[in-house]
């Protein structure tokens, strides 16, 4: 038998209450003694609190204390009571997107009343190289992608990622006539400052036996820059990449183009500009060199907004194979113009994994009746 829900009012109350619990354990956070202080609590986020380790260990004495606080509890209840009085509809999937609310709105605010007070203990501080990320040239990250069985699991971890770059603008361009909404829910949650656009490819090129994927998503996210950007760097990351974060602390400052190694490409295990020792590229490393003049894979290279701009007419060729070498050329760059990042190019913080293909699911099973009416209906919404 199913049990009856509870209340709504009581819905409501326990929902506001661990919304409040949050906001405790963030002040517990904030003022535990962490080295590394915010020097600008404007680019201090409820996402970057979000992703705070555990302050450790510790009685929870005077948590409770103040949990049990009078003037806590009058405070909860004034709540609860206000949003009683907004109406009668209220859903309990309402309720809990008030909650939600409630618990970044209280983040946030806090962090405003404590201003540099307020500390963060990062996991990987060296990644960091600037703490006000208001005063960094932004990173626009242009993700192609389409559907098929992998692509929430690489845009999550992806997504998950970039949770820990500043200053980061996340393009993500669907090959398809539509919006996913599970895409669209994807970037909602993770809250990375994001564009989400749709671009397919053209009628002309899906019968060729070499498609050239990603083209039009790319062309379409160069559109969206130069109507919306001033400054800053383009990047274009595939869904099926891992990237070490440092990369993206190396290619922030591009002036024109910087370049880098990338693992796992080709037999050779990976592709990279020959670098002399003073730093300037002589030539490249690849295992399909095909007479291009910049034989360099796609996630090996980042151009300036500025030169995007400056070049308004320069778009991504349809052609198999040779998008990077005819973007650069198009961007009349030379070898002279290339940035040599990761240390000279000695280092590879960027890896082409490609996760491996499975073949779409079959549904014969999950259609039978013992499983009708139960969870996996609705697990099928996730599986392509």
């Amino acid at each position: 038998m199913v049990s009856p829900r509870a209340p709504l009012s009581k819905l409501t109350a326990g929902l506001l209450f661990v919304s409040f619990l949050i906001y405790l354990v963030i002040i517990n956070r904030l003022e535990v003694g962490q080295s590394d202080r915010v020097a600008d609590p404007a680019s201090f986020s409820s996402r970057m609190l979000m992703n705070l380790p555990s302050s450790g260990s510790g009685d929870g004495n005077n948590l409770h204390d103040t949990i049990s606080n009078s003037g806590v509890i009058t405070a909860i209840d004034n709540m609860v009571n206000q949003i009683g009085v907004a109406g009668s509809d209220l859903t309990e999937t309402r309720v809990k997107d008030i909650s939600n609310e409630i618990a970044k709105q209280i983040a946030d605010y806090v962090v405003q009343r404590l201003g540099k007070a307020a500390t963060i203990s990062n996991p990987c501080s060296s990644c960091w190289k600037h703490g006000n990320a208001t005063d960094l040239p932004v990173i626009y990250l242009v993700t192609p992608t389409y559907r098929r069985p992998e692509q929430i699991p690489d845009l999550t971890r992806l997504a998950q990622t970039l949770l820990n770059v500043p200053a980061v603008h996340w393009i993500v361009v669907e090959d398809n006539s539509a919006l996913s909404p599970a895409i669209a829910s994807l970037l909602k949650r993770y809250g990375i400052p994001h564009t989400h656009l749709k671009a397919q490819m053209p009628e002309k090129y899906k019968k060729s036996k070499l498609k050239p994927r990603g083209v039009a998503n790319r062309n379409a996210a160069l559109d969206w820059v130069r109507s919306n950007c001033k400054s800053g760097v383009v990047y274009f990351a595939d869904d099926d990449n891992t990237y070490d974060i440092r990369l993206f602390e190396e290619m922030r400052f591009t002036k024109k183009v910087s370049m880098w190694p990338v693992g796992l490409v080709t037999k050779v295990g990976l592709s990279s500009p020959v670098v002399n020792d003073k730093g300037v590229v002589v030539d490249f490393f690849d295992g399909w060199m095909a007479n291009r003049k910049f034989p360099v894979d796609m996630a090996g290279f980042a151009v300036s907004v500025q030169l995007i701009l400056e070049k308004s007419d320069v778009y991504m060729p349809y052609v198999p194979g040779h998008e990077e070498d005819g973007f650069l050329k198009k961007l009349d760059v030379s070898p002279a113009d290339i940035e040599p990042k990761a240390n000279w190019c000695t280092q590879i913080f960027v890896w082409h994994t490609q996760t491996k293909s499975n073949t779409p699911a079959n549904r014969t099973t999950a259609t039978g009746k013992r499983y009708k009416g139960t969870n996996i209906d609705t697990l099928q919404e996730w599986i392509v």
